[in-house]
């Protein structure tokens, strides 16, 4: 008589989902008893990990707030504070919370303050502290005022490179146009007038609005003339 065959699954058939999980889970197990302290180890340092970062980012979190409402305070008071105590002001305020966005819009206003006061070297210090972008408000408004700075201090090379670049990279059009036309001014200066010249005929026609447009043109017609001049001459 033909053997039975047993109930279940054949000696030979693929393991069922079932028995995979029930056998990983055994040697998850197994892996636990021989390594506890390993595990209990790990777990713990885990823990710390993610409770070290949930700190950290609560902690910045208050530093820019406190940031954010001392120079708030600072520039209240601006107007009835000597230049003198306001400049230390603001320079302990930069010390204190470097790395924020409020450290930078400190720097710009610093930077104005130097300006102001003719201390171009101090301003140039302040200003080449701020590492944002050309194409963010206060990485824009700080070359800005360096340009200002480097001419300020008799380098006039200096801002032409740094209007060159801002010219190049800035995020909008009429902010490229305006540093354009501030290296053409410093080429007229050094005598480059034709390099002058062919950046007020590009940006004249790059102007959408016709009175930049116009001021353009009316200052490319002034340089014209001198070429012409010369020439003659």
């Amino acid at each position: 008589m033909p053997e039975r065959i047993a109930h279940g699954r054949k000696p030979d058939a693929p393991p069922s989902q079932e028995d995979a999980f029930v056998a990983g889970a055994l040697r998850l197990w197994r892996w636990l008893q021989e390594n506890l302290r390993s595990a209990i180890l790990i777990t713990g340092a885990l823990a710390m990990l993610v409770g070290g970062i949930l700190y950290y980012r609560g902690y910045q979190a208050t530093v820019r707030a406190r940031a954010a409402a001392e120079l708030s305070q600072i520039r209240a008071l601006a107007d009835g504070t000597e230049p003198a105590a306001l400049t230390s002001q603001l320079e302990g305020f930069i010390e204190r919370f470097g790395g924020t966005v409020s450290e930078a819009e400190a720097r710009l206003v610093l930077a104005r303050l130097y300006i102001d006061g003719g201390r171009s070297p101090d301003a140039i210090r302040v200003l080449e502290g701020v590492t944002l972008p050309v194409d963010v408000p206060l990485g824009f408004g700080a070359r800005t005022l360096l340009t200002i700075a480097y001419e300020q201090n008799a380098e006039p090379e200096r801002a032409l490179a740094l209007f060159q670049d801002i010219g190049s990279s800035a995020r909008y059009p009429f902010q490229r146009r305006q540093a354009s036309a501030g290296a053409a001014r410093i080429l007229t200066d050094l005598g480059r007038i034709e390099e002058a010249v062919a950046i007020f005929a590009r940006i004249a026609e790059e102007a959408d609005d016709p009175s930049e447009a116009g001021l353009y043109r009316i200052r490319l017609g002034e340089l014209r003339g001198r070429l012409t001049e010369s020439s003659g001459s």
